[in-house]
């Protein structure tokens, strides 16, 4: 870079810092001002967005005046990489990850410049360091290209977007377990000599992905969210073999399932949490056909808000009766297919005392949330669990009606028919139809800040596009 170029890359990385620290300013004094301010805005930055698997970096990426290169703070990718940053005086280095400054010192000098040695390795020219005021900026797309990240501009939302291999491998990798949730497979039991189904929970944190290309840390059983289907049947004996491997104790609690006090998973109250390292066995009989959940009951607003429940589903002990060509569709019908759905969300890019930014059906947003494949005239159970921490539902379904069979783990005395059913937390609503118009139909919440990626924030990708709570009902001859 020459001495024209670099000095109108100084005026605006200037020109970034500043407006940075202004914004800080106005953010802190906003925060002094009373509710009846405008102080939810006074903070919020006007530069590029930059985002390492969907994650909001703290520093605005800056752009060119000539619009040919972005670039990025090294810090902010760095950390949000979980890798340690030093700063090397001597070499006038920025060190990233493991090693020191390369042994050939003689090839190097102060007429160099600024360098970033990332894990031990000297990172080429083109990622081109600036240093203004502490900050070190390299060219974003070198950067990527240079430590083996994916790299994207989004020109309409002026972001900048890093991801990583390990994001797109978690995403590839949790497709089955997502599908299996949503057609219902439940967990293959071990058998007990006395008939008892026994199975395994395990709650550890594990890597997510609620839609392709963001990733987050989830509480989890069993490394996935939801937690895998429990599916049993009426009268069951049922053992439950529960291991915390989570840094801080939980419990177990089986909602809406009648079982015996000792084994209600309430810590303090009917048993003592289960400390990390621990286990608990949960042994009870599957009580009455229906719906339900399990989700953990221990610092509720971070295990559950972060993924720590699944589908508890007991089928009835008779059997099930085959649907006709028309009237009511119930409980104890025979159904084509039968899905489930759990209701909840992530906060990427939010604190848990706001709204999630990723609205999830089964762990993620559309558009890759899976779809429900049907033929025409077949007949369809959508099993709707709403374990969100604090937010209401009301799931719509364009094209047809459907009939409300079941509420909260009960069949209902008479059915209705609907196209919109509410569910507010912790409940569940069994609905079905016939599928009897051909067409790819949208079922999604009608709450319809619940249907965009990244919350008011926009990030799940240009204004007006759909994501959160949608599925899609593709009817095809």
């Amino acid at each position: 870079m020459n001495g024209k170029s670099r000095r109108k890359w100084k005026v605006a990385l200037f020109g970034a810092l500043l407006a940075s620290a202004t914004a800080e300013l106005v953010h802190a004094q906003a925060m002094t001002m009373d509710a009846s301010g405008d102080a939810g805005e006074a903070g919020e930055d006007a530069g590029l967005q930059v985002t390492v698997d969907g994650r909001l970096l703290p520093n605005p990426g800056i752009e060119s005046s000539d619009l040919s290169e972005l670039r990025v703070q090294v810090r902010d990718v760095a950390e949000a990489l979980n890798l340690p940053v030093k700063w090397d005086a001597r070499h006038h280095a920025v060190i990233v990850g493991d090693g020191l400054y390369p042994s050939m010192d003689s090839m190097y000098d102060d007429a160099m410049g600024t360098a970033v040695v990332w894990n031990g390795k000297l990172l080429p020219a083109d990622v081109d360091p600036m240093t203004m005021n502490r900050a070190v900026t390299v060219v974003a797309n070198s950067l990527a290209k240079a430590v083996d990240l994916s790299y994207r501009f989004d020109a309409g939302l002026h972001r900048i977007e890093f991801l990583t291999a390990e994001a797109k491998e978690q995403f590839a990798a949790e497709r089955t377990q997502v599908e299996n949730v949503l057609n219902g497979k439940g967990m293959t039991p071990t058998i007990a000599a006395d008939g008892t189904k026994e199975f395994t929970l395990t709650a550890e944190l594990h890597n997510w992905a609620p839609v392709e290309g963001v990733m987050t840390t989830a509480w989890t059983f069993n490394g996935q969210v939801p937690g895998p289907t429990i599916r049993v049947k009426e009268g069951d004996r049922v053992r439950i073999h529960f291991v915390n491997k989570l840094p801080e104790p939980a419990t177990i609690h089986w909602h809406g399932i009648l079982v015996p006090n000792v084994m209600d998973g309430v810590p303090g109250l009917t048993q003592q949490a289960v400390q990390p390292g621990g286990t608990f066995d949960y042994e009870f009989t599957a009580s009455h056909a229906g719906t339900f959940m399990y989700h953990s009951h221990y610092d509720d607003m971070t295990q559950v808000g972060n993924g720590m429940y699944g589908a508890f589903i007991i089928d009835p002990a008779a059997p099930l009766v085959p649907a006709s060509d028309s009237g009511d569709l119930t409980a104890q019908t025979a159904y084509d297919h039968d899905y489930t759905m759990l209701l909840s969300g992530f906060h990427v890019n939010t604190t848990a005392e706001e709204e999630e930014d990723y609205f999830t059906m089964n762990g993620v947003s559309y558009p890759d949330t899976p779809p429900m494949n049907v033929k025409k005239g077949e007949t369809v159970r959508i099993r709707l669990i709403n374990i969100d921490t604090m937010e209401v539902h009301t799931m719509h379904l364009h094209g047809m009606d459907f009939q409300s069979i079941a509420r909260n783990g009960s069949p209902l005395r008479s059915v209705e028919t609907m196209n919109t059913v509410l569910i507010g937390p912790g409940e569940t609503a069994d609905i079905a139809l016939r599928a009897d118009a051909v067409g790819q139909w949208m079922f999604h919440c009608h709450i319809l800040d619940h249907t965009m990626n990244g919350g008011d924030m926009n990030m799940g990708g240009p204004m007006g596009e759909m994501g959160g709570l949608i599925t899609i009902l593709n009817v095809t001859e």
